[in-house]
Order: structure tokens, then sequence, then C-alpha cells
């Protein structure tokens, strides 16, 4: 693997996308990086990444991390563990119930009793377990992906089957082809991302936490499912946006968590693969700011189980 990547700092998050780094400490060993974008006393809107090679909280969201702040919303974007900038404590797994952990770790230092969330792919599933079991703490949740629900009735292919934590030697193409797999239109992918994610990935020890956590990512789904039963008491506003083009995971999966949530509603764009948010960009923000000015309101005002505070 290059050297050349060695000596990187966190300061690449500001010198490729221009959002500056801020960091927490919940407890020993822990590092939390996370960006803080936007006015302090707007809304609190919480981004939540999802798991390739390479990834952080800005290369995911670099493109709507400005439309929220735009809109007048508080942007917090956290790297997982075992992703990007943060560090992580010694004997905590790189998988969901530690990161939803993470989250509300985060929350409680910056005084957050409550905050919408969004969340890609694996971020999604993060913040559906969120949702489920601490409902009193979301807002409303997008969720970019499926939310961890598989489709019942057979579906027209199985999920992650390019990633699932095996090990291959890294090189430069991996990181490339790994995006491209994301995307409907690969073309829509600029070298300056491409170069950012290897970079990242170049870092001492990153490939190897970018496979272990991936092997994590994939043991606690059968250590841990999708929980139907709790999903159908969440009564939490959501909505799910997905590709049409997804070859991560087939679009059952996302209908079967949209069928899952009481209060949920589904868009499907065409055209789209995994990355909706950047392929999609101008009509995945008209949908997330519809959602956060009034739609997920009505969506619970449509459920006779819930009340309005």
């Amino acid at each position: 693997m290059s050297q050349e990547n060695a000596e990187i700092t966190s300061g690449i998050v500001e010198e490729y996308f221009g959002f500056k780094s801020h960091w927490a400490s919940t407890r020993p060993g822990e590092r939390i990086h996370y960006l803080d974008e936007g006015p302090k006393t707007g809304d609190a809107v919480i981004l939540v990444h999802g798991s390739a090679i390479g990834i952080t909280a800005a290369a995911n969201f670099y493109l709507t991390i400005p439309v929220l702040v735009e809109a007048g919303y508080r942007v917090i974007a956290p790297d997982l563990y075992g992703y990007g900038w943060t560090e992580t404590p010694e004997g905590v797994e790189p998988w969901r119930p530690n990161h939803v952990d993470l989250l509300l770790r985060l929350m409680q230092h910056l005084g957050l009793e409550k905050a919408w969330f969004i969340g890609n792919s694996l971020g999604g599933m993060v913040t559906a377990d969120l949702a489920i079991n601490h409902p009193e703490r979301v807002l409303g949740n997008i969720i970019i992906g499926t939310g961890g629900a598989r489709w019942q009735h057979g579906s027209r292919f199985e999920p992650n089957q390019t990633s699932r934590g095996e090990y291959v030697p890294y090189s430069r193409d991996l990181v490339r082809r790994a995006m491209e797999h994301l995307v409907n239109d690969p073309r829509i992918l600029t070298e300056r991302l491409i170069e950012f994610r290897v970079k990242m990935a170049e870092r001492p020890g990153a490939y190897e936490r970018h496979l272990e956590a991936t092997r994590k990512r994939e043991e606690i789904k059968k250590l841990s499912p999708f929980n139907y039963e709790k999903a159908k008491q969440c009564l939490v506003p959501t909505l799910f946006i997905y590709g049409r083009e997804d070859r991560i995971n087939p679009p059952e999966d996302a209908l079967a968590g949209a069928e899952a949530f009481p209060n949920a509603d589904m868009v499907l764009f065409g055209h789209c693969g995994h990355w909706t948010m950047i392929e999609r960009a101008d009509d995945f923000h008209a949908h997330m700011l519809r959602f956060l000015r009034g739609q997920a309101q009505q969506l619970a005002a449509l459920n006779p189980q819930i009340k309005n505070s």
C-alpha cells in the first residue's frame, strides 16, 4: 500500500469539503470525530453515513450538509466506530448497537434531547434501530436504503454480495470499483471524491479497520436482526428513499422497511443506485426538506395512535 497518505490528518475534511472537524470524548479511549455545521439554534439533523471503503460522514453527505444549513438546520455528522477519524475505545465492537450508543453519547455531549436523523445504508440500519429502541429521541427519520428489513416473500437478489468483510488485497482500483457499485451512472463520481476516499483508505490500519467493521456489520445482522414486532410499535415518522437500480439491496427490502413502520412513506427514484442523495441530489433534497418541514407531522397526524406534542 502506498505510503504517501500515511501522514494525512483530519484537516483533509476541510481541504476537500470545507467542513471543520470537531471532537468529543465521552469515555476513556474514545475520540468521536464529527461535523457541526449551521446555526446552533436550529433544529438538529444528525446524518449517519454508510460503510463502504474510505467512507466518512463528509464524503457521504457533502452535498446534503450545505442544503440543510441554508434551510436553517444545525447539522451534526459523526464518523461511526471503525470509520473515518473516530477513535474507538478498547473492547467496543464497531457494530450497530454500539453505533446507536455513539449517537446517544454524542447527543448527550451536545445537550440534544431530540433530533432529526438521516441514515444512509449502514447509517439507515443504525437510525432505524435508534428509532425503534429510543423513539423519544427521534423527531423523524429518513432512511436511505432498507433500515435492515428484508422482504419475506423472495427478493430478486441477496444484499451486500460484494462487501461482506472477506479479505481482498487492497488496491486503488478496489476503491474505485466499490464506489462505482454504489451508483447507476459512474460518471457522477468525481475524481476528487475518489481521490479523497483513496487517501482515507490508505491511512495506516484503515483498510484493516474497514474489513473488521464490515465483518461486524454482517455478524450483527444474524445476532440482532431487524425487529419487525418492535418496528410495528414505533410511531416515529419515517421516510424511505430508494434507488430503483440499487445493487446493494433489492427494492423489495426497502418496501419491507416501509411496511414495518406504521408512520412511513416511501419514495423510489428511477435511474438511481444506492446513493440517492448524490445521484438524484436535487430530488432527494426536495423530499428531505418537505419531510422536515411538515410531512413528518402530517404522517403522524394520520395515525390515531399518536398525538402531536
